[in-house]
């Protein structure tokens, strides 16, 4: 609808001008004051951080870089978007004499180590591991005996199916200390990209993490267990897995229409997604394929998902322009 016409007033006066203009720089000068010191509330708090930081790695023989010689960090690297790294992460970072990350840590994290530490690549992806896991543990073990600060730097939350405990044991079982920085992972991230709850009163009342990698011949989950409507079930690395998983929640009593959503690349400039329900999600990702790492998510949480879309598709609003003032 056109903005109706407003009649122009009176131009103001030269004074009126005036004043407008002293009440316009005397707001400018109080914003720009109240700016000032939000910056430095925010210098002064990263300060304190760094120093507690720093004084919980004092005592114990600390390495040239800050952090404890010969002491193992398992850290999250989170989702992907170098913001959504925790200060304790980046801390690691910026102390560690050495770095051994994987594949799916991203570039932003990465730009994040200083030149001159040292990196070791052990990424994983399906097929192909460039590093047998038995072979990651003995390099952490060596790292630290060589009396080096080691980040051992995992996508999302190195303790949600990153096979975190295999690499405890290794470096248990040699008497290394390590210690656990968590971090975001992918079922928090693409939620909160998607603008969902992972639970909501009207609609989950259970999350259940679950690695896709189980759906195959001998090792089938529990798909009765899981084919209830209380609950949100995040599927982790299940891509090549999906018509399984439709399958067996379909036959395991789910309706053939409940929601289901694919994220990939979740909190990411390339972040992807479909939503769709289980007898068509199949159907509709042969037609538009994602990349891998994808999240596949089940449950009527995804249909706030879905309404948010098609409100933003709705939300027309027509510019203002000379022609309609």
């Amino acid at each position: 609808m056109p903005l109706q016409r407003i009649p122009p007033g009176p131009l103001p006066s030269d004074d009126q001008r005036s004043s407008a203009s002293i009440a316009q720089a005397t707001a400018e000068s109080g914003l720009r004051q109240r700016l000032a010191r939000m910056a430095a509330g925010v210098a002064r708090l990263a300060q304190g951080i760094e120093q507690q930081l720093s004084r919980n790695t004092e005592g114990e023989h600390p390495s040239a870089s800050g952090l404890k010689a010969g002491r193992v960090y398992l850290v999250g690297a989170g989702s992907g978007a170098g913001d959504l790294l925790t200060l304790r992460a980046l801390h690691c970072l910026r102390q560690a004499d050495s770095v051994v990350y994987d594949r799916l840590v991203g570039d932003d994290v990465l730009a994040m180590i200083p030149s001159g530490v040292e990196r070791h690549y052990v990424g994983k992806a399906r097929g192909h591991h460039s590093v047998a896991q038995e072979q990651i543990g003995q390099r952490l073990v060596s790292l630290a005996l060589q009396g080096k600060s080691v980040v051992r730097l995992k996508g999302g939350d190195p303790g949600v199916f990153g096979r975190m405990g295999e690499e405890l044991a290794a470096l248990d079982e040699a008497g290394i200390r390590c210690e656990i920085v968590p971090g975001i992972t992918a079922a928090s991230s693409a939620c909160a990209a998607m603008g969902v709850p992972l639970t909501d009163r009207a609609h989950a009342q259970t999350l259940r993490l679950i690695t896709a990698q189980q759906c195959r011949e001998g090792g089938e989950p529990d798909w009765a267990s899981l084919a209830r409507e209380d609950e949100t079930l995040v599927f982790y690395m299940g891509l090549n897995k999906l018509d399984a998983i439709c399958q067996g929640l379909r036959g395991a009593g789910l309706a053939d229409d409940w929601p289901i959503m694919l994220v990939a690349n979740a909190s990411l400039p390339d972040q992807q997604s479909l939503i769709g329900r289980l007898e068509d999600m199949p159907r509709r990702l042969a037609q538009s394929p994602l990349p891998s790492p994808c999240l596949i998510i089940v449950g009527s949480v995804v249909t706030l998902a879905h309404q948010r879309l098609e409100r933003e598709a709705h939300a027309v609003t027509e510019p203002v322009t000379l022609s309609n003032v």
